[in-house]
C-alpha cells in the first residue's frame, strides 16, 4: 500500500534542514518518519544511513547501506560508505572486499582515480589481497609511477611465494623492465630463486603521500657488500635465467633441435660456466645459436666468454643482440666498452661506458629529474666529440672501467650522488660520469663539500681557500665554479657573481649542457631581474628546445621589466612576440587570453580606451566566460561614448553564466556591481530577473523594491508600475502598501 507523499516529502524536508544543522540524532528520527510511508525510497534511505554514520550508530548505518547496495548494485556510493564503516570497525577483509566491489564499479563508470583511490584504500584495510595489489600495479607501471609499482610487487612477491612461486618470480621479472638495477627488487629475486622466505613489505599507509620509495633496510634484507662488477652481477643473472628456462614449458621450439636436446645444451652451459670449463660453456652456446637459439641470456654469456678469449669482433656481435634486453642493457654497455677499449677504439669504447653509467645514475635521481640528466650526458657525449681530445677520452675511459669494475660499486654510486647533489643549485641535476671523469676526484668532492661548510658558517677565507684548491685539481669542473660565485654573493660582491655565473651558463652552453645554462642564467635574473640580454637569451634557447609555455613565462618577465624602466613600447613589442609564439603553448595554460590581459591593462594605463576595449573583444571571442574581460569592457565603453554597449557586455556574460548553469556565479557579479553603483537601475533589474529565475523570492523583493524606487526617483512611472505588479505578484508580507502605491499612481482599480 503507497505512503502517504505529503508527510514523506515533509519529513525528509525536515530532515535536511536538520542535517544543515547537525542535529543528526534528530535527522535520524525524521528519516525514520519518511521511511514509514515509503520503505523502500533509496534517496530517504541514503540520508537515513549518513545521519545513522554522523550520531555515531555505525552497526545500523552498515546495515541500511547494505540494503541500498542490494537495491542499487550499481550505485558506488553504499558500497564506499559501507567499506569505510566495516574498516572502523576493524572488519579488515571484509572492508577491502567491498573497496574493491566499488573499484569494479568506477571502472565501469571509466573513473580512473577514483578506482585506483578504492584499490588503494583496499590494500590498507587488507595488504594480503593479492587481487587489489595485481590491479594497482599493472595502472602504476602504465603510468610509470616506479616506485608505487615496486611496493605493489614486493607485496605480490610475498603473497604468491608459498603457494604460486613461479608467479612471484614472473611478477619480479616483468618489473625488473621498468626498474633493472633496483637492489631491493633483485635481493627478493635471488630469495625467490633460492628458495628463501620473501619478508613482510613495509606498511602501506602511505600510498598517497611522497614517500614510496622502499629500502633494503625496511624490507629487512641483507645485501652482500661485496657485491660484484657490473659484468659478474650480469653473468649471474644470465646463469639464473637459462637455469629457469630449463623448466619453461613454453619454450619456442628450434629447427635441427629438439626440446630436450635445447635443454641438455642449455644444462651443460650453465655447469660448465659456473664449474670455470670455458671451452666445454663455449661450445654448447655456440651450437644453441648456429641452430638459431635467440635468448638474451645465451648471447651475453656467449659475448663475454668471447671477450675472456679476446675474440673481440665476435664479443660484440652478441652483446650487442643482448642489448634490448632490459635485464642486460647495464651490462651489455659495459662489455661493450671494454671490447672497444681493448681494440683501442675509444670514442666507440667510451659511448657505451657513458651509457652504462647514464642506466646507473637514471636510477639515482628523482623521476622529474630524469629528462634533465640525460640531456645532461647528451650534452657531455657531445662536448667530448667536439673538443677532440684523445687523452681526455681515454682518461675518462679508464675511470668508468675502474669504477664500475669494482666490488661494491653501487655503494659508491650512491656515496657519489649525494656528495653531486650537494654541489648541483635548486633545479638542476648532475652527471655521475663528469664527476668520475675528475683526477682525484674523491679529493675534490671532499674539498668541495668542507668549502660548502666554511661558506655556511660565513668562514669566507678558508671557503676561498679550499675552493681554490678544488678548482686548481679540476679547472673544467664547472659546478666549483658556480660555488666560488656562491661565495662571491655571500660576501656581497654581486658584479663578480654575476660575471663569474656568465662565464659559466657560457660554457654550459657551449658543452650543449643547455638545462645547466639555463639554470645559471635564471640565477643571474633572481640577482638582476633587468637584465635584458639574459631575458632574450633564456627564451631562444627555451624555444629552440621547444619548452614553449617557459619561454612565454620569461616573455611575460621582460615585458615588465621594460615597465618597470618606463618603456612601454619595448613592452608592447615584447607582448607582440609573445601572442606570435603562444599558439604553440599548451592550451590549457590559455597563453593568448593570459598575454591579451597584459596588453589590455597596458593600454589602460597610456589611457588608450579604444586599443583596450580591442584586446578585451578579442579575450571574450576567445574566452566568452572571461568575467575580467567583460567588466572591463563594461566600464570603458562609457569612456569612449557609447554608454549604450556596456549593459549589452554585462548581458552577455550574465547569459554565458545562465547558459552553463552557473546562475549562482550570475548572481555574485551582479551584487559587486551593485555595490559599486547601488542606484543603477538597469543592474537592480538584472538582479531581480536572476533570482527570480532562480526561485529566490526574497532576494527578487529586495532589489524590486529599491527599483521602484529609483525608477520613481527617475520619472519612470510606468515602469515602476510594471515593477509593482511584480512584487503584488510575489505576496510579500506588507502587500496592501504596494497595492495602496500602485493605486496613487493609477488610481483605484475598477
Amino acid at each position: 500500500m503507497a505512503g502517504n507523499r505529503q508527510r514523506f516529502e515533509q519529513a525528509v524536508q525536515r530532515a535536511n534542514e536538520l542535517i544543515w544543522q547537525n542535529k543528526w540524532s534528530d535527522a535520524v528520527e525524521a528519516y525514520r518518519k519518511a521511511l514509514q510511508e515509503f520503505p523502500e525510497d533509496s534517496a530517504a534511505l541514503m540520508g537515513y544511513a549518513w545521519a545513522l554514520f554522523n550520531s555515531g550508530d555505525l552497526q545500523t548505518a552498515a546495515e541500511i547501506y547494505r540494503r541500498l547496495a542490494a537495491l542499487a548494485p550499481k550505485d558506488t556510493g553504499p558500497r564506499e560508505r559501507l567499506a569505510e564503516i566495516l574498516a572502523q570497525q576493524g572488519q579488515s577483509e571484509e572492508a577491502a572486499t567491498r573497496y574493491i566491489e566499488t573499484a569494479d564499479l568506477y571502472q565501469g563508470q571509466g573513473l580512473t582515480d577514483k578506482r585506483i583511490a578504492a584499490l588503494e584504500n583496499a590494500t590498507r584495510c587488507n595488504p594480503h589481497n593479492d587481487r587489489a595489489w595485481a590491479d594497482l600495479l599493472k595502472y602504476y607501471q602504465e603510468q610509470g609511477a616506479i616506485h608505487k609499482a615496486l611496493r605493489a610487487t614486493l607485496w605480490l612477491a610475498h603473497l604468491y611465494q608459498e603457494t604460486h612461486q613461479s608467479w612471484a618470480i614472473e611478477v619480479c621479472r616483468q618489473m625488473q623492465r621498468f626498474a633493472p638495477n633496483d637492489r631491493v627488487l633483485g635481493q627478493v629475486m635471488l630469495l625467490l630463486q633460492s628458495g628463501r622466505p620473501v619478508p613482510v613489505p613495509p606498511s602501506t599507509s602511505d600510498l598517497t603521500g611522497g614517500a614510496f620509495e622502499v629500502t633494503c633496510e625496511e624490507m629487512e634484507l641483507e645485501l652482500d657488500s661485496e657485491t660484484g662488477s657490473v659484468t659478474e652481477i650480469a653473468r649471474q643473472r644470465a646463469l639464473e635465467s637459462l637455469a629457469e628456462s630449463l623448466f619453461d614449458d613454453e619454450r619456442p621450439a628450434i629447427p635441427g633441435l629438439s626440446s630436450e636436446e635445447v635443454s641438455l645444451l642449455i644444462g651443460q652451459a650453465v655447469d660448465a660456466q659456473t664449474r670455470g670449463d670455458l671451452e666445454t660453456a663455449l661450445s654448447a652456446y655456440e651450437r644453441l645459436v648456429a641452430a638459431g637459439t635467440s635468448m638474451p641470456s645465451i648471447h651475453f654469456n656467449l659475448g663475454l666468454l668471447y671477450k675472456e678469449q679476446m675474440r673481440f669482433d665476435d664479443a660484440i656481435v652478441q652483446l650487442e643482440r643482448s642489448l634490448p634486453d632490459p635485464g642486460f642493457l647495464l651490462g651489455s654497455h659495459f662489455a661493450l666498452g671494454e671490447c672497444y677499449q681493448a681494440q683501442g677504439h675509444f670514442d666507440e669504447a667510451l659511448e657505451h661506458f657513458l651509457e652504462a653509467v647514464k642506466v646507473i645514475d637514471l636510477t639515482t635521481v628523482r623521476r622529474d629529474q630524469v629528462d634533465d640528466l640525460i640531456r645532461v650526458y647528451e650534452g657531455l657525449a657531445q662536448n667530448l666529440v667536439n673538443t677532440g681530445e684523445p687523452e681526455r677520452v681515454q682518461h675518462l675511459v679508464n675511470s668508468l672501467v675502474g669504477f664500475l669494475g669494482q666490488r661494491g660499486w653501487e655503494e659508491e654510486v650512491i656515496k657519489a650522488r649525494k656528495r653531486i647533489d650537494s654541489l648541483a643549485r635548486s633545479g638542476t641535476v648532475l652527471g655521475l660520469a663528469e664527476v668520475l671523469s675528475l683526477a682525484g676526484s674523491e679529493d675534490v668532492l671532499r674539498s668541495a663539500a668542507m668549502a660548502q661548510e666554511y661558506i655556511r658558517r660565513k668562514k669566507t677565507y678558508s671557503a676561498l681557500e679550499e675552493l681554490s684548491y678544488s678548482i686548481g685539481k679540476a679547472p673544467h669542473y664547472l659546478p666549483l665554479h658556480s660555488m666560488l660565485a656562491q661565495l662571491y654573493i655571500e660576501s656581497g660582491n654581486l658584479e663578480s657573481a654575476i660575471e663569474k655565473m656568465r662565464m659559466i651558463a657560457q660554457a654550459y652552453e657551449t658543452r650543449g649542457q643547455i638545462p645547466l645554462a639555463l639554470a645559471t642564467y635564471q640565477q643571474i635574473l633572481e640577482l638582476s631581474p633587468l637584465d635584458f640580454t639574459i631575458h632574450t637569451r633564456m627564451i631562444e634557447m627555451l624555444t629552440q628546445r621547444g619548452q614553449i609555455d617557459d619561454a612565454l613565462g620569461w616573455y611575460l618577465e621582460l615585458a615588465d621589466a621594460y615597465y618597470q624602466l618606463a618603456q612601454p613600447e619595448r613592452a608592447q613589442e615584447t607582448y607582440s612576440e609573445a601572442l606570435r609564439l603562444a599558439p604553440r603553448g599548451a592550451p590549457e595554460k590559455r597563453w593568448t587570453v593570459r598575454i591579451l590581459h597584459r596588453v589590455a591593462d597596458l593600454a589602460m594605463q597610456r589611457l588608450d580606451w579604444k586599443s583596450a576595449i580591442k584586446h578585451y573583444q578579442e579575450i571574450t571571442r576567445l574566452a566568452p566566460d572571461d568575467e575580467r574581460a567583460h567588466l572591463g569592457l563594461m566600464r570603458l565603453y562609457p569612456r569612449i561614448g557609447r554608454a549604450h554597449l556596456a549593459i549589452s557586455a554585462l548581458d552577455q556574460l550574465l547569459k554565458h553564466y545562465i547558459t552553463t548553469q552557473r546562475s549562482e556565479k550570475a548572481g555574485v557579479i551582479l551584487e559587486d556591481l551593485i555595490r559599486e553603483q547601488p542606484e543603477s537601475i538597469p543592474l537592480r533589474f538584472r538582479a531581480a530577473q536572476l533570482y527570480l529565475n532562480m526561485g529566490k523570492r526574497q532576494k527578487a523583493l529586495e532589489h524590486l523594491d529599491v527599483l521602484g524606487d529609483l525608477q520613481l526617483e527617475a520619472g519612470q512611472q510606468a515602469d515602476a508600475i510594471k515593477t509593482l505588479d511584480a512584487i503584488i505578484a510575489l505576496k510579500p508580507a506588507n502587500i496592501e502598501s504596494y497595492i495602496s502605491l500602485k493605486e496613487q499612481l493609477t488610481g483605484p482599480s475598477q
